[in-house]
């Protein structure tokens, strides 16, 4: 099949249905079938794996451009995407072209008439994205790919990558009817990332998951570096304009090599920190593996330029606009200690939409907790977007909490233009919930205002 433009491409990979359930993790056997059809593609890539309830993305971007500051070549491969379906597969920071997107998903079309012959069936979304991966990265030949999975680890289509090193950066309980109910099954199953002798980078995580994510890594014959205990940060400065500043620490035996500092950092956030201090460590074991000494003068400003869109990202200047995807209970808690630290002078709009395969029932009274003059839900055009009428469920659940502070609007698109028109410079208006509501909104915002670029 010949595709006319990559649109039309595109589509093609939406229409893709498949009938034979996927039981137990047989969506990485079926992944392999298809990469074992074309040659095995995946075999040999130089990888870093990144995992995590939270914080893979800005990871990701962080420790991209610190990679690409010493000459490297870097393929990310990150989901969900936000503005375009190609910004899930960059090479040096630049959106898979036109031309190549069509060229895999024309490969992508045999691949799938060969796989519907199979016990498996046709590919469908990120089992389909997982093999373009493979295929772009193939092509492009990176010195470096930094792969974020799409949900845990274990049973996650990318764990058909052997990763050097895997970067689990924290865990929460999130998609539990997937990975588990307690933390320290999804800790379990984020760790099932690890490969046989590698090494392994972990964030901030609590003492229970942590040590089943020690427990593997040992079983696996791999190296951990832990967050607070092996690496970290200090002397952290917070600067609502210039972002924050901090140094790095290294448990190490030489106390001359133990610290890097001056360190500096655009994103808000002391989340955004922590995710940083963990790029910085995986970056020095990179380097350590290719053998290659670190040039610290490009390096930093590469880490201050890092920019991670839907991230505590101002849309609108006058007055303040921000969205942020926190679709979850740590994601809303690191929010809400972002916006008392930065804006205590700010009166707080908060606008949210969820998914239904949330706990709204927990994470409607925590926004109700913000520091904030309203809280207005809505939905949006998602098939699985929580609804007005499932919102006033939950609030019904607990109305001692909730009854009397939340709004409730149909359409989000005339409320964000009024507040924007209405130019109040003293208000603030804070976009949040799932990463599918910010990127309607941002493209909403970029089309109608053009505040931001594309």
């Amino acid at each position: 099949m010949k595709f006319r433009n990559v649109n039309e491409a595109i589509a093609w990979l939406d229409t893709q249905k498949n009938i034979v359930p996927n039981i137990n993790g047989s969506g990485v056997e079926k992944v392999k079938l298809a990469l074992a059809f074309i040659g095995n593609p995946h075999h040999g890539i130089p990888a870093i794996h990144i995992t995590g309830t939270n914080g893979k993305g800005s990871t990701t971007a962080f420790l991209r451009e610190l990679l690409l500051s010493q000459g490297l070549q870097v393929g990310t491969f990150t989901s969900p995407h936000i503005m375009t379906f190609k910004e899930r597969f960059t090479f040096n920071g630049e959106l898979i072209a036109d031309e190549d997107l069509i060229t895999i998903i024309e490969e992508m079309v045999q691949i799938n008439d060969y796989m519907e012959q199979t016990e498996f069936g046709r590919l469908v979304f990120f089992e389909l994205y997982t093999v373009m991966m493979a295929i772009y990265f193939k092509m492009k030949k990176p010195d470096v790919c930094l792969i974020e999975v799409g949900i845990g680890g274990r049973r996650d289509c990318t764990s058909v990558i052997d990763g050097q090193i895997a970067i689990i950066t924290t865990i929460g309980l999130d998609h539990s009817d997937k990975l588990g109910n307690t933390v320290e099954e999804v800790a379990a199953e984020k760790a099932g990332l690890i490969k046989q002798n590698t090494q392994v980078v972990t964030g901030l995580i609590e003492e229970g998951p942590l040590k089943v994510i020690e427990a593997y890594a040992a079983e696996m014959n791999s190296e951990i570096y832990r967050y607070q205990t092996d690496f970290g940060m200090a002397d952290v400065l917070n600067h609502l304009d210039q972002g924050s500043t901090f140094n790095f620490w290294q448990a190490m035996s030489d106390p001359n090599e133990t610290q890097q500092n001056n360190f500096a950092i655009g994103m808000l956030g002391l989340h955004q920190i922590q995710n940083a201090t963990v790029a910085i460590q995986a970056f020095n074991l990179w380097m350590n593996f290719i053998e290659q000494p670190i040039d610290w003068v490009v390096a930093k400003p590469g880490l201050q330029q890092t920019n991670w869109i839907a991230r505590m990202e101002r849309i609108n200047e006058d007055p303040f606009v921000y969205i942020d995807g926190a679709h979850n209970v740590a994601g809303l808690n690191a929010l809400k200690g972002l916006v008392e630290e930065y804006f205590p002078h700010k009166a707080i709009r908060i606008l949210y939409a969820g998914l239904d395969s949330k706990n709204q029932l927990e994470q409607l009274p925590l926004l109700s907790t913000f520091n904030s003059i309203s809280l207005t839900v809505t939905e949006f055009g998602h098939p699985h977007a929580t609804t007005l009428a499932q919102f006033q469920e939950v609030v019904q659940q607990v109305p001692e909490k909730l009854e009397q502070a939340i709004q409730y609007v149909a359409d989000w698109k005339p409320y964000v233009t009024e507040f924007i028109n209405h130019k109040d410079s003293d208000e603030m208006l804070l976009i949040t919930g799932s990463l599918y509501f910010v990127s309607d909104v941002r493209q909403f915002i970029v089309k109608e205002f053009q505040k931001i670029s594309n």
